[in-house]
């Protein structure tokens, strides 16, 4: 599952440790607790977004901070378990944690978002790059899908944990539903409007293998992603 090569991600090694070694680049993993339909834990996406930022913060050679493991999930509110702060103290958290990384002496944040409904991540982002000027944050998404359909709790997302934690799956429980309306609608309201379950795709076909597809792209997409957006020149216009 997780690459072969350095064994670095400095999560649990000393302060001295960590300062001797002097990564050029922090990663910090955004994920989510809610409900994740009858058959995923609600701790799915902290799950998967935890065992890809190990991977992405090793090929980096990176500071891996913590996973943030309760951040925006609005679009959950009716199930009871999907927690999550309010988007203007979420900005607070991210923008914060990004200034400490700053005044620590970090000047490339990689943010990996685990969860699809961390729409204030842009913002905060637009904002810690527009306030340092030799700050460089960039994202990426957890996001490679077989079929846009399948956006939750549905076929890539279960066959990802058949692949990483099959022991936490129930696939005796899964179920099906394609709502008849885009992405976008969960702005408008709670996804429980489209899908009883909170279900979007099909996950009665999920499957490991597909899973470990899935997951290997996703990674090598996140990789290519963040490095190129760590290389992109800024013209600074006067």
């Amino acid at each position: 599952m997780n690459i072969e090569g350095n064994q670095v991600n400095y999560i649990n090694q000393t302060s001295p440790e960590l300062r001797e070694k002097n990564p050029e680049i922090a990663v910090l993993p955004l994920g989510s607790f809610e409900n994740h339909g009858p058959h995923l834990p609600l701790d799915t996406d902290n799950i998967q977004i935890e065992i890809v930022a190990e991977d992405v913060a090793r090929e980096l050679n990176a500071f891996l901070l913590p996973v943030q493991p309760i951040t925006a999930c609005y679009e959950h509110h009716g199930k009871r378990g999907s927690i999550h702060y309010s988007y203007n103290i979420f900005f607070k958290i991210l923008t914060g944690i990004g200034e400490r990384l700053y005044r620590q002496g970090f000047r490339k944040i990689a943010v990996l978002i685990g969860h699809g409904g961390i729409f204030i991540a842009d913002p905060a982002i637009r904002h810690l790059n527009y306030t340092y000027k030799d700050l460089r944050v960039v994202s990426s998404e957890y996001y490679y899908q077989f079929d846009p359909d399948n956006m939750h709790a549905g076929e890539c997302e279960t066959s990802r944990m058949l692949y990483h934690r099959p022991d936490l799956v129930r696939m005796d429980k899964a179920t099906d539903c394609i709502p008849d309306k885009p992405r976008h609608y969960l702005t408008y309201g709670s996804i429980f409007t489209h899908s009883p379950d909170g279900v979007w795709g099909n996950a009665t076909v999920a499957t490991a293998e597909k899973g470990k597809i899935l997951y290997e792209k996703s990674l090598e997409g996140m990789l290519k992603e963040i490095r190129e957006a760590f290389s992109f020149s800024l013209t600074e216009v006067l």
